[in-house]
């Protein structure tokens, strides 16, 4: 018995010996092991590996990322906590070539992403980097489950020197039933897999002449086919009227902000990694804020291009986009203007704006049939307006054209006083807006339209730049307008007219002026002229 016991007590000392030799020849092998792959961009270095065999799971502490390919658009760098392999199958990483693990979970990395500007300056490649690195990861072996938790980085450019452009936090992946032998390029784990869940946090983005853009959160769930951006924002470090003053050119300098965009029914041939593209049934974007301002006291740009209408401002769109359905509510955009001569903006505000985009594609070699716009605001608080706009692919900037319906609700003219401010030197002192149409049909360089504007007790006074009444000249101009237009009027007036378009400003320019037009059509008189009109400069209004 006691030969036994003993016999017995030695295997168990050879055991444990056995492991403890077999744990640290594995320990010894790893770096090897797990820097086996022939053609891979990152080298995983670590200070400490704790293996346990009969879990069947191993842990790397304080990991360092090192890059080997040189040359690079984009390099990444950085550490990570510790890395966790989970269901490890222990004969097989003993014995053979093959890693097959459970699961790989990343705790806490910290990325250093560097991009050269030298060789590109692609904002893709950021997001391409990152598909890269977590390809090049998940491709060491059979890994059936991937999970990134708390990761966090900086942006920088490398040029004549190393500048921080951007960062992030709360970055989360959670990949599930992965099949590595299956490339699919479409998400930030590039193999196809039943499930991903990534999020991020807190990203900032420095666009460089002054502006930054921030994401507050960054939400994908394949399951659901959605991605969700909360509280996006593009807006420059100063004030954005400020901006406009101390700009050496006149332009349009515009700031952004959303609560809430969501992305619906994302079909496989989209790209939310890399180089992205959006196919999607179904984007809706909650709470837009959108200023535009303009400074009519600086030269406009010598080489300034021509502006496109809307279905060249759908292939601005730095990306392959073709959704079906985009619906916009509880929105606002604002246009403000510093007239020559003066230095405070007027503006025009599209408040509770809601609108409906159907069949919007960026791609011309996608492009077929028509994209419909629908819009309703109310401008200034007191006029509510709707607006429905056809827009016919037609795949030449030369021949684009689009088919308006528009019309404004009843208000007050005197309304229109807070609008006009400086930019005329006349006042409302009553008066009604009963109905305001108007039909357009325009192209690249005009526009034909049809207008009824109906108005009852219209009553103006002039006014110096002083704000001094001159009464004498108020009484004629109010003789030489017609006070009231209405259909049981026996002057009752329509407008049918033309209208030319400034290449050189949107779309929303040729509109108003349209509607400028048909104004002066209905209501003549030198009053009403100076009422509507715009300072023209000095190349005669060509590029007003």
């Amino acid at each position: 018995m006691k030969k036994f016991l003993w016999a017995l007590g030695i295997l168990v000392l050879l055991a444990v010996i056995s492991i403890f030799l077999l744990e640290k020849w594995l320990v010894n092998s790893l770096p090897e092991r797990i820097n086996a792959k022939e053609d891979r961009a990152y080298d995983l270095l670590f200070e400490e590996a704790d293996v346990q065999l009969f879990r069947g799971s191993i842990e790397l502490k304080d990991i360092t990322l090192k890059p080997l390919k040189e040359d690079l658009e984009t390099t990444i760098t950085g550490s990570i906590k510790s890395a966790k392999l989970g269901g490890l199958n222990m004969l097989g990483f003993i014995f053979g070539k093959v890693l097959e693990i459970g699961e790989l979970s990343f705790e806490t990395p910290k990325f250093v992403l560097v991009r050269n500007d030298s060789i590109s300056n692609d904002p893709a490649d950021v997001s391409m980097a990152f598909q890269g690195f977590f390809g090049d990861i998940v491709s060491r072996g059979v890994i059936h489950n991937f999970n990134l938790r708390e990761g966090s980085g900086e942006f920088y450019t490398q040029s004549d020197s190393l500048r921080k452009f951007g960062s992030f936090k709360g970055f989360n992946i959670t990949a599930e039933d992965l099949e590595t032998d299956s490339v699919r390029l479409n998400y930030a784990i590039p193999f196809k897999l039943e499930s991903l869940h990534t999020s991020l946090e807190n990203l900032e983005i420095n666009m460089g002449e002054q502006q930054t853009f921030t994401l507050g959160k960054l939400n994908f769930d394949s399951k659901e086919d959605a991605l969700d951006f909360y509280d996006l924002r593009l807006a420059y470090d100063d004030n954005v009227v400020s901006v406009a003053k101390q700009s050496a050119v006149q332009k349009d300098y515009i700031e952004i902000d959303v609560k809430h965009l969501r992305i619906e029914k994302i079909n496989a041939r989209s790209s939310i990694y890399g180089n992205w593209a959006i196919v999607a049934g179904l984007m809706t974007i909650d709470s837009l804020v959108l200023h535009d301002v303009r400074n009519k006291n600086k030269p406009r740009p010598v080489d300034e291009p021509q502006k496109p209408m809307f279905e060249g401002m759908v292939e601005l769109v730095p990306f392959p986009l073709e959704v079906d359905t985009i619906r916009a509510s509880n929105s606002t955009i604002t246009y403000s203007q510093i007239s020559e001569g003066k230095s405070v903006p007027g503006s025009l505000k599209f408040e509770q704006l809601s609108a409906l985009i159907t069949h919007a594609i960026s791609l011309d070699s996608l492009q077929s049939g028509e994209m419909r716009i629908y819009g309703e605001a109310v401008l200034n608080g007191f006029a509510p307006m709707r607006m429905d706009v056809t827009v016919p692919y037609t795949n030449d900037p030369k021949q684009e054209s689009f088919h308006l319906e528009a019309s404004v609700d009843p208000f007050s003219l005197p309304s229109l006083n807070g609008i006009l401010g400086d930019l005329v030197s006349v006042n409302i002192n009553s008066g009604k807006m009963e109905k305001l149409e108007i039909t357009m049909d325009a192209t690249m360089y005009s526009s034909s339209n049809f207008m009824k504007f109906h108005y009852k007790d219209l009553k103006l006074e002039l006014r110096d730049e002083e704000q001094q009444k001159k009464k004498l000249m108020s009484t004629l101009s109010n003789i030489l307008i017609s006070s009231s237009n209405v259909p049981e009027d026996n002057n009752y007036k329509t407008a049918t007219f033309r209208t030319e378009r400034n290449i050189y400003r949107g779309t929303f320019n040729l509109i108003w002026a349209s509607l400028r037009e048909g104004m002066l059509e209905i209501a003549p008189g030198n009053l009403m002229q100076l009422l509507m009109k715009e300072q023209d400069p000095p190349d005669d209004g060509k590029r007003r």
